[in-house]
């Protein structure tokens, strides 16, 4: 097999969680390896034959400039499924990209994410295999349980929830162990928009995946399924995907909080929660009678027990 690379790329962007990152900007370095079939050249030595250098440089300059991402797991994911659509010769990517001069008061070289996508993680899988009591097994024995809150209210709400859980299921570190039936929900905060279709989901999630990378990867769902940043906020959207739960985690940080401080507010999260985790605890009192005791005014109504 070939290893086309990309090494220290330098360039100029405006991304990260920090409002001066954005604002100012900062270099970043990328490297970049590109696994490709192992083919005979001989007789072959033309450029279409494989894939170029220059190209793949052109795209990660273009999606730098367009683009302004809080998370660099999100931009990770981003540049390589951009370059695994590129050639169907590309069996592998690899992206790294490292801050030179991060904003942290600590003496160090640099800060990174580096994120690796293969031809088996671009693949969706079949709906059979998210049944709940279908469990894939991780190659860790080190599980966390975390509940994720997924919505929809643009284009076919039934089929983004679809395709958002065979993205999530596609990762070979979560298996998808339990889905709550499918939930209509008037628009809470803001009221001109279509209704939404809400779900919960309860996942087993490998060590190796921790809160934060689990972040990353939600976002590039929401990234890659067309959630355009800079949108009204709290507005439509084809999917909405939120951390409710990531294990015995409390986080309190600028871009995290669990377990998701919206929970006891938001009946169209506490409904399908309450379906698949029955034993949760809120204000001292099961998730079930916290319900029955807060009297939530949103309309939230079960239209289908399943999403396949």
């Amino acid at each position: 097999m070939f290893k086309i690379f990309v090494k220290d790329l330098k360039l100029y962007g405006y991304h990260g969680v920090r409002e001066h990152e954005k604002k100012d900007g900062q270099y970043f370095l990328f490297n970049i390896d590109i696994h490709i079939k192992d083919s005979d050249y001989t007789g072959r030595d033309e450029l279409e034959n494989t894939l170029s250098y220059s190209d793949v440089i052109r795209e990660v300059k273009k999606i730098n400039k367009s683009k302004k991402f809080d998370l660099l797991e999100t931009f990770c994911q981003a540049l390589a499924k951009r370059i695994m659509e590129m050639s169907v010769l590309v069996e592998s990517v690899i992206v790294r990209i490292e801050k030179p001069s991060p904003p942290i008061d600590e003496k160090l070289d640099a800060v990174g994410v580096e994120y690796m996508l293969d031809k088996d993680g671009c693949r969706s899988i079949g709906a059979g295999n998210l049944k709940p009591g279908n469990i894939k097994k991780s190659k860790t024995g080190d599980l966390n349980t975390a509940y994720l809150s997924l919505g929809s209210n643009m284009g076919n709400r039934k089929i983004n929830l679809k395709k958002a859980l065979e993205l999530l299921g596609s990762n070979p570190d979560i298996a998808i162990t339990k889905i709550s039936s499918i939930y209509e929900t008037e628009p809470m905060y803001v009221k001109d928009q279509n209704s939404f279709y809400n779900i919960a989901v309860e996942l087993n999630i490998s060590s190796r995946i921790g809160p934060f990378k689990l972040l990353g990867l939600v976002k590039g769902i929401e990234y890659n399924m067309g959630r355009k940043k800079g949108a009204v906020r709290n507005g439509p959207r084809p999917i909405d995907i939120d951390i409710l739960y990531f294990g015995s985690e409390k986080i309190e940080s600028d871009i995290l909080q669990i377990p998701h401080p919206g929970i006891p507010g938001r009946r169209f999260v506490l409904l399908p929660l309450s379906e698949i985790a029955p034993d949760i605890k809120l204000g001292g009192s099961d998730i079930k009678t916290y319900i029955k005791k807060t009297h939530l005014p949103e309309k939230v109504e079960v239209i289908s027990s399943k999403v396949f």
